[in-house]
């Protein structure tokens, strides 16, 4: 199924192994290292081509392209009779995901009948009597999420050759009974960046000096995917389509073990998890833990017998399950996060001496190999943790004091759509509801509402997607200490208390999405056509019909109008698309209004008069003309290159808008006057200089928009672009001494590493068009506050309420810091708006309920007055 894809890749594939065999042929004279060196020295099936034989040249020595790897997993799969191989998505950049699927080849003839099998110990209902002695246990090995830490995907070949082709009783032992499961590389784009990074920098005489330039991969490095993202950090929202295919793969096996292979410092040793004990998620039942612990014993036996030194229960954590060790930890599973010393390039200096980059893949190969090995021996044990973990959480799910959440927004059907599609995407049962109902102020009605019932085998998952955690066990986390999706993504929600509610209220289930389809509510008019800013992808339609060149005005105030015999009403950010005023005919103008409406799935009504029923009336001068925005984002060394993949990523994938992305050091030749609106992600800006400034203030003053997140407020505040009084982190008085071991957690305690708060907004102003209840929620992560401009009281749209706390770990002397804060401040220069937003609002690509205020700023940012 790869033909299309590689028939030119081969042929460049070959042109390379012929090109590093020349320079091989030239090269002085190196110390090889054997198979052996790597895997058991065993007989291999020597119909299967070992890594050397079809590369070209021993593992280790040259960094794999994405295509060479793949396209040896495809050899393997078509030599040996114990491996499949097949494609479960494709990454942005339209690289092939695999996997290559290892056992016996009686396994192979009944893999489907074993797979179902196996699925029926996740399921409560069918798992209580089966057999599990006889059945096969899964296991993933996942290689190379972060694309700089090549001794993952590097290590996916040993493995696969090992597996396929080794040829003695322990092997076979292995295949028997196991399925093992390979993902040769989990980012392929970020892969094939630092691999053609460092094999560019490669000498023939290998130069380990960490000032080479080889080590320093440029902005934005090579960690990331096509956008930029960390993917290691998208298991959970499921926004890119990387994940979104390892998500539906994972649940068609649901594996008993899953590896994370990684790395880290070069001057680090290695780390397999258990992670610190005290920061496992309270969701995560302590079982699993001890089981991780149990595999990791075979970690260390393996690592003691060629006396490499490793560390476990230190430094990292299992509390995201958004990562890959962490999530399946939510699936009945072990996932098991693996952390090694990193050569970076080919060879390089380090505190324990030259670290090579052969030595890394073996680590990596031997920690996948006793993982293995742990399956093996551990088999009925997980087997049984699998069928254990769903049936307890349905046994938990019974013993809470409510029944089932239920959530919807009535006024935005797309946002509905996309929170639902996570939860379908993570195998939870969802239902319409049947009759309407209020909960803590809120009304849901059929339609657009739904409900989520907790006694259902993912109980775990839905709690940790929903509840809100302000108690901890621990102060310190790795990532983030909260992901309530509800408010990511603002949209009401509350609890069902008893059964019988949530009986009476249980309609369908959800079996599939119901996107909204759009459509135009009428014939074509010859004064205007309207519709709402409610909608997340109401900008899509906006600048649709700006591109193709019709005039837009927005609505700075509400209104009413007689329609198709109903009374329709328009909130704040209404658009109204006028006929006579465009340069096409009112054919033209409809055809392009239906193709909008279609396009973004939103609903558009022609009107036959400027006459309205209650509020402005459309020739009224508050309807502002609109100009289609041109979107400048800043980016390079100097900026946050995943806040600028977040604007990137919004914008491209969600309303297909083009944006002009250039490097700090390319500004001074920028022509500004082609941009409308400038998006500065947070950074330190320093390599603008005075012409720079200068060149800036011209285009702001001419009526350019800045909208500025974060750190890059600070930047514009310290060349007086704009007047900011910061808020100081709260002082307190430190104990005299404190024991020395306790200094790193201490102080590590000391920031937000990512929680969520309460602000109040003005839904009145443009930045706010289009919302409808006026508190929203904002991830925060840091101590950068802001005073609202006590002199313009209209410039503090967005301020944190008292106790702004929702969710998440804040530090005690931290925990009101927050309170009473400016969320976003607005200046005005010349004809041109400054946009402060304080912290970021879209947040590994899911804070949709902020990201409506960003686009809002896009789009709007030149009709405020101050």
């Amino acid at each position: 199924m790869f033909n299309h894809y590689y028939t030119m890749n081969r042929l460049l594939t070959f042109a390379g192994i012929f090109s590093l065999f020349l320079l091989f042929s030239l090269a002085p004279a190196r110390a090889e290292r054997p198979l052996s060196w790597f895997l058991d020295d065993i007989a291999y099936d020597s119909s299967v081509p070992g890594p050397e034989e079809f590369f070209g040249f021993q593992v280790g020595e040259w960094h794999l392209s994405h295509t060479l790897l793949v396209n040896y997993m495809e050899k393997i799969a078509e030599t040996s009779p114990r491996a499949t191989i097949y494609e479960y998505a494709r990454s942005h950049e339209f690289r092939p995901l695999v996997h290559l699927v290892i056992t016996s080849e009686e396994n192979h003839r009944n893999l489907e009948e074993i797979r179902e099998r196996h699925l029926m110990l996740a399921d409560p209902e069918q798992s209580t009597g089966l057999d599990i002695s006889e059945m096969p246990l899964i296991v993933f090995l996942g290689y190379g999420v972060h694309g700089n830490e090549p001794s993952a995907h590097n290590a996916a070949p040993l493995v696969a050759y090992y597996l396929a082709a080794g040829q003695d009783e322990k092997v076979t032992e292995i295949l028997e009974n196991m399925v093992v499961i390979i993902d040769p590389s989990l980012n392929p784009d970020g892969q094939d960046r630092f691999a053609s990074w460092v094999n560019r920098h490669r000498s023939m005489t290998l130069n380990p000096d960490p000032n080479n330039r080889e080590f320093r991969d440029v902005w934005p490095g090579s960690r990331t995917n096509h956008y930029w993202f960390d993917l290691n950090r998208d298991w959970l929202p499921v926004q890119h389509p990387e994940s979104r295919g390892r998500i539906a793969a994972y649940h068609h096996w649901m594996p008993n073990i899953n590896t994370d292979h990684h790395e880290f410092g070069s001057n680090s040793t290695f780390f397999f998890q258990p992670g610190e004990p005290a920061r496992v998620n309270p969701r995560t039942p302590r079982r699993t833990d001890e089981l991780t612990m149990d595999v990791a014993k075979f970690h260390a036996a393996a690592f003691d017998r060629i006396g490499q030194t490793y560390y476990t229960q230190q430094g990292f954590d299992d509390f995201y399950y958004g990562k890959g060790s962490s999530y399946p930890d939510v699936q009945g599973s072990i996932g098991i996060l693996f952390e090694q010393a990193s050569s970076r390039g080919h060879r390089r200096e380090t505190i324990h001496g030259i670290l090579d980059f052969a030595e890394t893949i073996r680590n990596q190969v031997i920690v996948s190999l006793s993982t293995i090995e742990a399956g093996l021996h551990m088999r009925e044990t997980l087997l049984d943790h699998l069928r254990w973990f769903f049936a307890s959480a349905v046994e938990e799910a019974a013993r809470e004091d409510f029944a089932a959440y239920i959530f919807g927004d009535p006024n935005d059907m797309s946002r509905n759509m996309l929170f639902i599609d996570v939860l379908k995407t993570h195998r939870i049962q969802v239902y319409d509801i049947s009759g309407s109902v209020n909960i803590d102020g809120n009304s849901y009605n059929p339609g657009k509402a739904w409900l989520v019932p907790l006694q259902q085998p993912q109980y775990r998952l839905i709690q940790s997607i929903f509840e809100k955690a302000l108690w901890f066990e621990d102060s310190l986390f790795y990532d983030v200490s909260t992901w309530t999706k509800p408010l990511a993504m603002n949209i009401p929600y509350g609890k069902v208390s008893s059964g019988r509610q949530f009986a009476g209220l249980k309609g369908n289930p959800v079996d599939s999405l119901l996107w909204p389809s759009g459509a135009v509510h009428g014939s074509r008019s010859d004064v205007a056509y309207l519709f709402s800013r409610d909608d997340f992808y109401a900008p899509k339609a906006l600048y649709y019909l700006q591109k193709n060149g019709l005039r837009t005005h927005v609505a700075t105030r509400p209104f009413s109008m007689d329609i198709n015999g109903e009374i329709k009403d328009f909130g704040y950010g209404s658009i109204m698309v006028p006929v006579q005023t465009q340069d096409v005919d009112s054919e033209k103008v409809y055809a392009l209004i239906q193709e909008a409406a279609r396009y973004a799935g939103i609903h558009i009504y022609p009107v036959h008069t400027s006459l309205v029923r209650e509020g402005i009336h459309l020739g009224s001068g508050s309807f502002m003309m609109l100009r289609k925005p041109e979107v400048l984002l800043l980016i390079g060394q100097g900026t946050n290159s995943r806040e600028a993949g977040e604007v990137w990523h919004l914008l491209d994938q969600h309303f297909h808008m083009p944006v002009t992305k250039v490097e700090l050091d390319h500004f001074s030749a920028l022509d500004l006057s082609r941009y409308t609106v400038m998006v500065m992600p947070s950074g330190s800006y320093n390599s603008l200089g005075e012409n720079d400034q200068r060149k800036l203030g011209r285009w702001l003053r001419e009526g350019g928009t800045i909208v500025a997140l974060g750190s890059a407020n600070r930047w514009l505040h310290r060349q007086e672009f704009v007047k900011i009084d910061f808020v100081e982190t709260p002082g307190f008085d430190e104990p005299d001494m404190l024991p020395y071991s306790s200094m790193q957690d201490y102080r590590g305690a000391r920031r937000i590493s990512g929680s969520i708060f309460r602000t109040k907004i003005d839904v009145t102003h443009p930045l706010f068009y289009g919302y409808h209840r006026d508190i929203l929620p904002v991830h925060v992560a840091g101590t950068l506050a802001a005073k609202p401009d006590e002199g313009n009281p209209f410039a503090n749209p967005m301020i944190f309420t008292d106790d702004a706390l929702l969710s998440g770990y804040v530090w005690g002397p931290y925990e009101n810091f927050r309170d009473n804060t400016a969320g976003v401040l607005l200046h005005r220069t010349g004809r041109g708006t400054i946009v402060s937003l304080m912290d970021n609002p879209n947040f590994r690509g899911f804070w949709f309920g902020t990201g409506s205020m960003f686009m809002n700023a896009i789009f709007f940012g030149d009709v405020i007055r101050l």
